[in-house]
């Protein structure tokens, strides 16, 4: 299962993207996560569908220094080939 999300409400700044990484690594997702300019987080999940299921649902609640408000979330089309979760610089 592949997965992009872009993640509102206040999620840059609260240790949002080193949280997620801990929680990615943790389940052996793939993907990415960095802060866009606009304000929010933008992440890519890439694993079995439980697991990325898991981590949404985490998400929804973020770490406890953060209030998500949003998440839109669409499948993702591309080919991603990194078998590692990164945190990307801003974009």
């Amino acid at each position: 299962m592949k997965k992009h999300l872009l993640i509102s409400g206040r999620v840059q700044g609260v240790g949002f993207r080193h949280w997620l990484y801990m929680k990615a690594t943790e389940k052996k997702i793939r993907g990415w996560v960095k802060n866009k300019i606009t304000g929010e987080v933008e992440v890519l999940l890439i694993g079995n569908d439980k697991d990325v299921n898991n981590i949404i649902k985490q998400c929804e609640r973020g770490p406890s220094s953060s209030n998500v408000t949003q998440i839109k979330i669409q499948d993702y089309q591309q080919e991603y080939f990194k078998k590692s979760f990164d945190i990307l610089s801003s974009s």
